[in-house]
């Protein structure tokens, strides 16, 4: 080897040294590395690490680990984990996943744990498992733990906050069905009076005035289906039944119901249908009526001459089992200013306010026509100049229906019938009692009556009739449970089959098909209008 050579080996052994100590300085020996870890983890306080030699005892034990446990360091260092923060319960379960680790590799998944604090205390943590290698060929196993404390108190706040949500809901839903129930009730007395009173003799004032109170009736009963319909709404509760329906005559039908008010104020009224609107349809037809009789409503409310005119126009749509309608009601009336425009679908909110304000209602009206019309799939939108008058147009899509359904036959009130069937009317209330009675007589039928279910019962037994026309709400013995003993055969065999319809001012979504599932075969809802009694007797008779 010459000298050059060796000059060169030399000085690379000196660079070669001087390497391993940059190196060293850098980044230390394994020995310094767990340390800078210890300090570096030592003062985190959200994270309680602790560290755990083969036999469980404790070789680390950071700040945060004496705060969520109680035990100093000094306390820790040296003990095993089941002597310290493992629940009796657990102490088992534990020992043997920690020897399955080390000795066949089976890892501790992470989850949640309730573990126990040295007060004896618990304390909810999530905890991960960390297996660390040392230089001496030994394990140690790092836990995590993450006090779960206040995550657990906030998660059982939100959970107490949904419900008492709940409880308030179920409150709120009780009491508008109770305040239907205990409003629909003197009003089917009002309206079944007044439907009474029509089949007499009467000259043109005295059916005008008569009309004009059935009309506030109605109105009260509408006021009332939309607060109801605005709390389902608001519950994600309300939805839309497609069936079957005739728009001509549901849109005369609508235009019919409010004559009286348009004769009375002098007012004109066009109804215009489309040639090719003249057409059967498939929808929710009587949410469509409701939509359209607000709006007529409000038109007429605030046009005091003048016309009011309602229309009807077929729009183009791709899908040949479809129809889409636009439907415009326009008035001569007050209109809207522009500054009231952006408040029009907002609910109890009107265009004049306080004391002095010259039309009536509760500022629910449009409200429920921008969801009903949301819920069908349309679009609602208004036009309006102040003094000149409004136009609202609806655009909605329906089905159309197979052309061969039997529905399509044009739909005949059903006449008086000359067999006496007998009837029984169970129903508490007097005025109802009497209004019902007496049109099922002016019908053609034999009334008999019963105040409450027990007394049904009773009379049920010593009679047969062809129909029973019971009332939910009673004293004594309500309608479902007298219907129930109707149909266990409480009454006698005979009675079992008998259709029983139920009569009631219960009339929330759901209470028909309660109603239903109790064993009752049809449902009328208070306040009862003539047409829809007869047309039950009809079926049922």
């Amino acid at each position: 080897m010459d000298k050059n050579t060796e000059e060169l080996i030399v000085e690379l052994r000196k660079k070669d040294k001087r390497i391993a100590e940059l190196e060293a300085r850098l980044y230390g020996s394994d020995q310094h590395l767990e340390e800078r870890f210890h300090k570096l983890i030592d003062h985190v306080e959200m994270v309680s690490v602790q560290g755990y030699d083969r036999d469980r005892k404790v070789v680390f034990w950071n700040m945060a680990s004496e705060k969520l446990y109680g035990y100093s360091r000094q306390e820790a260092l040296g003990r095993k984990l089941e002597d310290l923060i493992i629940p009796e319960h657990m102490r088992e379960g534990v020992i043997s996943h920690i020897k399955d680790w080390h000795e066949k590799g089976i890892r501790i998944p992470a989850g949640e744990l309730e573990l126990k604090r040295k007060d004896g205390s618990t304390v909810p943590v999530y905890s991960a498992h960390v297996m660390q290698d040392n230089p001496d060929g030994s394990k140690y196993m790092y836990c995590i733990d993450v006090d779960l404390t206040e995550i657990k108190k906030a998660h059982h706040q939100l959970i107490k906050a949904k419900e008492q949500a709940e409880s308030a809901n179920r409150a709120k839903s009780e009491f508008l069905a109770n305040m239907s129930h205990e409003i629909r009730t003197p009003l089917n007395g009002i309206l079944g009076m007044l439907q009474l009173l029509k089949s007499t003799p009467l000259n043109i004032e005295q059916q005008e005035y008569i009309d004009l109170a059935v009309m506030g009736a109605k109105r009260l009963t509408n006021l009332l289906s939309d607060i109801l319909d605005l709390s389902r709404v608001e519950a994600g509760k309300l939805s839309m039944e497609a069936a079957p329906f005739d728009l001509p005559e549901l849109m005369r039908s609508i235009v019919d119901l409010y004559r009286p008010v348009i004769r009375q104020k002098n007012l004109a009224m066009n109804l215009v249908i489309h040639p090719e609107t003249h057409i059967q349809l498939k929808g929710d037809g009587a949410r469509l009526q409701q939509v359209l009789t607000n709006i007529l409503g409000n038109a007429m409310k605030f046009t005091d001459s003048g016309k009011i005119d309602i229309e009807t126009y077929p729009l183009p749509i791709t899908d040949p089992e479809k129809v889409k309608i636009l439907f415009s009601v326009s008035d001569t009336g007050s209109g809207i200013p522009d500054s009231k425009m952006d408040e029009l679908f907002a609910p109890f909110t009107q265009c004049s306010e306080g004391l002095n304000r010259p039309h009536q209602g509760a500022g629910l009206g449009l409200t429920i026509c921008r969801q009903l019309v949301q819920l069908m799939g349309g679009n609602i939108a208004i036009e309006s100049e102040l003094n000149k008058g409004t136009t609202v147009y609806l655009c909605i899509p329906f089905e159309r229906p197979p052309q061969a359904c039997a529905w399509e036959q044009k739909e005949t009130m059903p006449q008086p019938t000359t067999q006496k069937f007998k009837v029984l009317l169970v129903e508490d209330e007097a005025i109802s009692r009497l209004s019902a009675a007496r049109q099922m007589e002016l019908a053609g039928c034999e009334v008999v009556t019963a105040e409450n279910g027990q007394q049904a019962l009773e009379k049920i037994s010593a009679e047969s009739f062809d129909l029973i026309m019971m009332d939910i709400q009673m004293p004594v013995m309500d309608g479902l449970s007298a219907t129930a003993a109707i149909r266990n055969g409480d009454a006698g065999e005979i009675a079992q089959d008998t259709p029983i319809i139920a009569m009631t001012a219960y009339a929330m979504k759901g209470d028909r098909d309660k109603f239903l599932a109790a064993g009752m075969d049809d449902y009328l809802s208070k306040p009862i209008e003539n047409k829809d009694l007869l047309k039950l007797l009809d079926k049922y008779l």
